[in-house]
């Protein structure tokens, strides 16, 4: 998928979250997992939230997962620039591994709590993004 009609800001990799940017680069999304007591948990961070351990790995994902909520954007915070982004619709997937991600739906058609949705990456100024597609029933 190419970003011929999606807008985006670009992420500013940190330390921490360098490692999950260059998966999505690569076509593959990553979460990050505590080696002590092996949570995994997103958005990349220094420290376990759960345990408290240091260093966590990247391992990859299935990036498939199920609505947990969204709801449809009609107002653009970027003013008259991003009106031909709406309406659009964020969603919180909670992913088959566990953690929760806050991402876009892409494609078409509406989306309810409960729908299967897997990850799509879309490309935009030589980076890929994570956002989500409906899972065909």
């Amino acid at each position: 998928m190419t970003s011929g009609e999606i807008k985006a800001i670009l992420p500013q990799p940190t330390e921490e979250s360098a490692p999950f940017w260059a998966g999505c680069d690569r076509g593959e999304l990553l979460l990050s997992h505590c080696g002590e007591c092996g949570h995994r948990f997103y958005y990349p961070r220094r420290l376990c939230p759960k345990c408290g351990a240091g260093s966590p790995k990247m391992r990859p994902s299935s990036g498939r997962g199920t609505v947990f909520s969204f709801s449809d954007v009609h107002l653009s915070f970027y003013g008259t620039a991003w009106a031909s982004q709406l309406p659009y619709t964020v969603i919180l997937v909670d992913l088959d591994e566990g953690p929760r991600m806050l991402s876009r739906l892409v494609g078409e058609g509406g989306v309810a709590i409960g729908d299967r949705v897997q990850v799509c990456f879309v490309e935009m100024d030589g980076h890929r993004l994570p956002y989500f597609e409906r899972v065909p029933a």
